[in-house]
């Protein structure tokens, strides 16, 4: 883990020892000046300690994040036993050879020429921390921020096609009939009568007059084409309801007692 570059959220997660005994909560990660690798670590007692204790310091090196929990190295009695330090976020260069001295069991010879600062390094997706005075945490939730955007989702084009529909319309006809009309009778025409009375038992013949053409109108249908309207393409804006679906993640508060050994 000394060698990555990549920390992780190891901020506020519980700290133990290599034989898995809880030690405390990481409150502060050390990073090298030169490399900036991370080479220490702050514990400090309890499982929801402040950022601003002086930390108790342990080496990071072949340490084990897994879980929420990073198991260090080192036994237990070692952390217990190391050297206090003065600043809970910076470490000079005699702190950090005590500390050397002490977790490889030898005497310190001299200071190293560099020192070990703490850059910001926010923990991510980890637990508050909350400040010396007050040790209420803060609890975060996602909230939904709903805008709109506008973006094509169709196209449209003017297309003529012939449909074909049936149409009644009322005409008016008209048409010659024949009838039969009446006349009186002249003098002549009362003397001529009488001179072509038919002698009893001779059969009269049959007379007709000449034929009469009668005519009639009939509906007389043409079709034409004719433009009637023109029509063009136009867009508009039309307002709907919608309801938008999300999932949203919020931080819990829980409450856990622990036989957390004091450091």
């Amino acid at each position: 883990m000394a060698s990555d570059s990549a920390l992780p959220p190891v901020i506020g997660a519980i700290a133990d020892d290599r034989d898995g005994n809880a030690l405390g909560t990481v409150t502060t990660v050390f990073l090298d000046d030169v490399t900036e690798q991370p080479t220490w670590v702050g514990l400090t007692d309890g499982l929801h300690a402040s950022s601003d204790d002086v930390p108790v310091i342990a080496p990071i090196a072949d340490a084990d994040y897994a879980d929420g929990r990073l198991r260090l190295g080192v036994p237990a009695e070692a952390v217990r036993a190391a050297p206090r330090v003065s600043q809970a976020d910076r470490l000079s260069p005699d702190e950090e050879a005590r500390l050397l001295a002490h977790y490889r069991g030898t005497p310190a010879v001299g200071a190293p020429q560099r020192t070990t600062t703490l850059p910001p390094v926010p923990p991510a997706n980890g637990p508050t921390v909350g400040t010396a005075a007050d040790s209420a945490m803060t609890r975060t939730e996602e909230r939904l921020a709903v805008s709109t955007v506008v973006e094509p989702w169709t196209r449209a084009v003017l297309r003529i096609e012939e449909v074909t529909e049936e149409v009644l319309v009322p005409v008016t006809i008209t048409r010659q009939q024949a009838r039969i009309e009446y006349l009186p009778l002249s003098t002549t025409d009362s003397a001529r009568t009488a001179g072509e009375t038919a002698e009893p038992g001779v059969q009269r013949a049959t007379s007709t007059s000449g034929w009469v053409t009668l005519y009639a109108e009939e509906p007389s249908v043409t079709l034409e084409r004719r433009p009637v309207e023109r029509v063009r393409l136009a867009t508009g804006w039309a307002t709907e309801e919608t309801t938008v679906t999300q999932e949203l993640r919020k931080e819990q508060v829980e409450l856990t007692t622990t036989t957390t050994p004091h450091l």
